[in-house]
């Protein structure tokens, strides 16, 4: 019986080292077509669509629960194109009612040397009045100096990347010639927290790198109003001790045809081929700082461990597949594929069910790899074949 045992535990081992070969052989190739992609400039469409895409837009396309609670904290203004007097009409109005804070979401990049901008100026100054501002290729593009003063500032972009692009995370502080600036929702949300809460959060560090968002809901989801609606309210007292945030939602409000200072986002219903941008910029500030204010962030899994996963589960296909490439002659194509069919869809429930608990893992990269891996069984056959037919070369085929 041992005799037995012997060539059999010769076998399984040469199933691992074989298994093992074919892996790294497919990691190889697979890296080398990666560097043949990225640097081509004929794959650069699909590259830039792979890039925008990803598992988590489906669930949040289609999960995105319309009934959710109203975030009664923070309030939204839409401009919509009124002219500089009513936007300073409305500023005072809620300046009147004693905000928290307010974010002023709008750029005035020019002075008409009037009463109302001289006013305007006066009110954008306010402790409580958090500006934004445009930080583009390391250059600032300010509200006209007449308005910025010494009021409170923060940069509107979300990240720092192509213009297009889905907005999935953002850019909370941003260094520059050894000045670290605040991105405008971060620095609103700190105004409205108090000290004590946002250093017992760890929010100094952790707000120093780049943090996914946890998108809650669309504009529907936040206490909103137009802002000629909102100056024919006899009683005011709703935006009493809130964040208060002026800025565009389309006109009339909610458009979905207006595209002006809109973004992509994965609560875009179209989750592959031509969109329009679903979501304006104001809303995506207002998600971020309810992010912040409930600390509900998400866990993003490291690209360390995502590399491990990749190679355990490439090594462990490369395993099961040569094995079963010995086992089944005529049906073993049809097999494979059915297994790697079930394999796809269980991996990527599994990353929508992490996401339901606010873990995110990128899990294109992980099956795109496994499954070339799985598919590299049949290349890594023929090559052993050759190599006996040069060489004596032990191998679980043979």
């Amino acid at each position: 019986m041992d005799s037995e045992l012997v060539p059999k535990r010769s076998k399984r081992k040469l199933l691992w080292r074989d298994a093992l070969f074919s892996t790294l052989l497919s990691l190889m190739t697979c890296f080398l077509l990666s560097l043949l992609f990225v640097n081509l400039n004929f794959f650069n469409p699909l590259k830039k669509a792979l890039e925008d895409f990803s598992f988590l837009d489906i669930y949040y396309s289609e999960q995105m629960n319309p009934n959710l609670d109203m975030d009664s904290n923070i309030v939204l203004i839409n401009i919509e194109h009124e002219n500089r007097e009513t936007i300073l009409e409305g500023l005072q109005n809620v300046l009147a009612e004693n905000p928290t804070v307010v974010g002023f979401d709008v750029m005035l990049q020019h002075f008409d040397k009037s009463k109302t901008d001289t006013l305007l100026a006066r009110v954008l100054n306010d402790k409580r009045v958090i500006s934004g501002y445009i930080l583009k290729e390391n250059q600032f593009f300010l509200n006209h100096p007449f308005f910025v003063g010494d009021g409170k500032q923060g940069y509107v972009n979300y990240n720092f990347g192509y213009q297009d692009a889905v907005v999935r995370e953002f850019t909370p502080t941003y260094v520059f010639q050894e000045n670290t600036f605040e991105a405008f929702p971060v620095a609103v949300a700190k105004s409205y927290m108090s000290t004590d809460k946002w250093y017992a959060r760890g929010y100094p560090k952790k707000l120093s790198k780049p943090k996914l968002i946890n998108y809650k809901s669309d504009y529907l989801g936040f206490v909103h109003f137009p802002l000629k609606d909102f100056l024919s309210f006899p009683n005011k007292k709703m935006v009493k001790d809130k964040i208060v945030l002026f800025g565009y939602l389309g006109s009339p409000t909610g458009n979905p045809f207006d595209v002006e200072d809109k973004h992509f986002t994965p609560l875009n219903k179209v989750t592959a081929g031509k969109s329009i941008p679903d979501m304006y910029g104001m809303v995506i500030h207002a998600n971020i700082i309810s992010m912040i204010l409930y600390n509900t962030f998400l866990y993003e899994v490291p690209l360390f461990w995502i590399v491990i996963l990749t190679f355990l589960l490439s090594f462990l296909a490369s395993a099961y597949f040569i094995w079963l490439d010995t086992k089944l002659k005529i049906s073993y194509r049809t097999v494979r594929k059915a297994i790697l069919f079930v394999f796809t869809v269980l991996f990527v429930w599994l990353t929508i069910s992490l996401f339901k608990n606010g873990i995110v893992i990128k899990s294109a990269p992980i099956i795109a790899v496994t499954l070339f891996s799985a598919g590299f069984v049949k290349f890594y056959k023929h090559l052993v074949k050759y190599i006996n037919t040069k060489t004596e070369f032990n191998s679980y085929y043979k």
